[in-house]
């Protein structure tokens, strides 16, 4: 399977003010399909045999292996990328054995440009098929680049699905203690990467954001800025001693005293809200 990451239209481009938390626009439709595809993958349930052979072709090993240092472009972004990839550009755009005719492709294509915040090319909008055909090799990688605002919009619901995120650092976390560090010098043992001793201030404030400035164990508030003197740690819900990273998805808030008895053990949780009970 030809990789999303192959693709130059993927690279950084120019840097921003570095580490600064920008506000992005969520969009729906395709972006909870894509939900369902990441779920799908993480929880070994493919819904064909075509996709199984896709999820094996992620290469979550080299994933968990760039997840020693913590980035904006986490694990999860990654796989959710590659998933992308293949519902939406793979099977829907680039094979287009699925259609009756090739106007049946430009509707498809019509209705995917604004879920990914882009301008439909009005070539699309032709009713001559040679037309058609051109635009989709012509806007092939401008489709890719689109895809970026779907992985993206996915990413911002997952980020507070903790029990999900849990879930997904396990499946990394089966990927890196098998290591060797005589096959990977970057570890810092067979089995185990590095644990960071520094965050920088972009993940402090996205995680005390999402958490509320509460201990994600005990939900006591341990940093608000109402409050002098707070003492307050990032733990890793998924122990480097078990195989976790220090990918942004595996990091959570937490006080120094429920860090302190966690230690290298794994907690599970669900996800919950609160809401008036309907009769």
């Amino acid at each position: 399977m030809t990789s999303i990451f192959s693709s130059n239209i993927l690279k950084e481009g120019p840097k921003m003010a570095r580490y600064r938390n920008v506000a992005n626009k969520i969009s729906g439709g395709p972006a909870y399909d894509l939900i369902l595809a990441v779920e799908r993958y993480v929880y070994n349930y493919p819904s064909s045999s075509n996709e199984s052979i896709h999820h094996q072709d992620i290469d979550l090993t080299s994933i968990a292996i760039q997840s020693i240092s913590i980035s904006e472009n986490t694990a999860l972004h990654k796989v959710l990328h590659e998933l992308a990839y293949i519902e939406f550009y793979l099977y829907l755009y680039d094979d287009i054995d699925w259609v009756d005719n090739i106007f049946d492709f430009a509707e498809y294509a019509t209705s995917m440009f604004p879920e990914m915040n882009l301008e439909t090319p009005i070539e699309f909008l032709s009713k001559q098929e040679s037309d058609i055909y051109y635009a989709k090799k012509k806007y092939d990688q401008y489709f890719i680049h689109g895809l970026n605002h779907l992985v993206n919009s996915a990413f911002a619901v997952l980020w507070h699905r903790k029990s999900f995120l849990l879930d997904f650092n396990l499946k990394i976390a089966e990927k890196i203690r098998p290591l060797k560090k005589c096959d990977f010098p970057m570890l810092e043992q067979d089995g185990r990467v590095p644990r960071t001793t520094y965050f920088k201030k972009w993940i402090q404030n996205a995680i005390q954001l999402r958490e509320r400035g509460n201990c994600h164990y005990c939900g006591r508030v341990v940093a608000s800025p109402a409050i002098a003197n707070q003492e307050y740690d990032i733990d890793h819900m998924v122990p480097i001693a078990q195989g976790g990273t220090n990918d942004p998805t595996n990091l959570v808030l937490s006080c120094p005293s429920c860090n302190n008895d966690k230690r290298a053990s794994i907690r599970s949780f669900d996800d919950v809200f609160n809401w008036p009970k309907i009769n």
